[in-house]
């Protein structure tokens, strides 16, 4: 609901911060149910760790549907549904690096991740483009929960009928081998990972990377509507942003399979996403940009979007021969803690709206009930760019991993050569 969060607010008689608990409460309950969904992933695999999802899922939207016949507790149910909702991304979040992993040859592992993760975010387009479109009153917001639920239903179908197994008879490389042959213990493979530098280094600034987009895309319309943009065209930069993304990781994707040069073209998207973040900065505290922000929405989803499974294979290469549902898992946990924190602290740093820019707001709707307040988010954006710039500086200077699954590959394959 984040770019219709004005229309929810006023549907459910609460202010955009507890709209905006409908984002967090996906942060935090990754964050505690993160260790046992990745212990699920590690111990039953793929099959259960799906079916848990699809329909944990499925439950939270059919509360959330539910919430429309009840007046009184109306937002107490959705927020009852989100949470139900929330308990799946920690499973859903941690697949594709293990998908790619126990389904797909080295040459092949990037490409896998990129189309497993991309989904996610097609989902987050999908949902982006519709709201503004089924929703422009505040009392059509049960249609979108109802149109919602119809993705979440063929989800569960398609998992329960669908899904036969969780890995193929033969292993597709090496490393897969290996990994099945050399089964780590799960407390063991948190230490080690743990206790590598680089690791902790790239789970830090990949956190940060991820948090960075996940805060801007739950708080664009809040922070486009004080300088007049509108609903529609908050969607359409969120739409903007995911498409080029998309784009951006299967063109990413192919080239770090060919090349296995994920540090270079991570640090170079990295640094490309935070430049066109600064543009857009620049430009959304200022009314009549919409081609400016349009484009640097664009720049920003193509270079920010496809760091996100390139990480998740740095983390695999550098944290193994630990599971790869452990060394991603912690990773992404890192994104959802550094997530909940910007999207609730930075709010805190608007400041009042000025009396000429409140002529020019859109955040008040039609037949509102007074709990939208229009605010100043200029320190909130100023402080996100500049977050994100010292992250990127200290990842490119600093990072430098060594890739042990390449290694032991590289090892086999020679070793395979030689007695040829």
């Amino acid at each position: 609901m984040s770019t219709v969060s004005n229309y929810a607010a006023d549907y459910y008689e609460v202010s955009l911060s507890a709209i905006n608990w409908l984002s967090v409460v996906f942060f935090i309950l990754t964050i505690i149910l993160g260790l046992p969904a990745i212990y699920i992933l590690n111990i039953y695999g793929l099959k259960v760790s799906l079916l848990l999802a699809t329909w944990l899922n499925a439950l939270g939207q059919l509360v959330r549907v539910l919430s429309q016949f009840d007046t009184t507790w109306g937002f107490t149910m959705v927020m009852v549904g989100q949470s139900l909702a929330a308990c799946a991304q920690p499973f859903l979040i941690f697949m594709p690096v293990q998908v790619a992993e126990e389904w797909f040859p080295d040459g092949q592992r990037t490409t896998a991740t990129t189309v497993a993760s991309t989904g996610i975010s097609v989902g987050i387009l999908l949902a982006s483009s519709i709201c503004p479109v089924l929703v422009s009153h505040h009392s059509q917001i049960p249609l979108l929960n109802e149109v919602i639920m119809v993705p979440a239903a063929v989800a569960v179908l398609m998992a329960t009928f669908g899904i036969r197994s969780d890995c193929p008879p033969t292993p597709p490389s090496s490393s897969a081998a290996a990994e099945s042959a050399n089964v780590q213990p799960f407390m063991q493979g948190i230490k080690e990972v743990m206790h590598n530098r680089c690791y902790v280094l790239l789970v830090l600034s990949a956190g940060a990377g991820y948090a960075i987009f996940t805060a801007l895309l739950t708080l664009l319309i809040q922070i486009l509507c004080p300088m007049g943009y509108t609903d529609t065209f908050a969607g359409w930069c969120t739409s903007s942003m995911i498409v080029s993304g998309v784009v951006g990781c299967f063109i990413i994707g192919i080239l770090v399979d060919k090349t296995k040069l994920y540090s270079e073209v991570m640090k170079f998207a990295y640094g490309l996403s935070v430049v066109s973040l600064c543009v857009f900065s620049v430009y959304c505290l200022q009314p009549h940009q919409e081609i400016i922000i349009a484009i640097a929405s664009c720049l920003f989803g193509m270079f920010s979007l496809p760091v996100y499974p390139i990480v998740q294979e740095m983390a695999v290469e550098i944290g193994f021969p630990v599971k790869e549902a452990i060394s991603a898992g912690i990773l992404n946990i890192s994104g959802c803690i550094q997530s909940a924190m910007l999207v609730l602290l930075l709010p805190l740093l608007s400041q009042p709206l000025s009396a000429g820019k409140m002529a020019h707001e859109t955040c008040t709707t039609i037949g509102q009930k007074g709990h939208i307040v229009p605010v100043d988010q200029t320190v909130t954006v100023m402080v996100l760019s500049t977050f994100a710039t010292i992250v990127v500086v200290i990842t490119i200077l600093c990072l430098h991993p060594r890739y042990h699954r390449l290694e032991m590959e590289e090892d086999i394959n020679s070793h395979i050569c030689q007695e040829n």
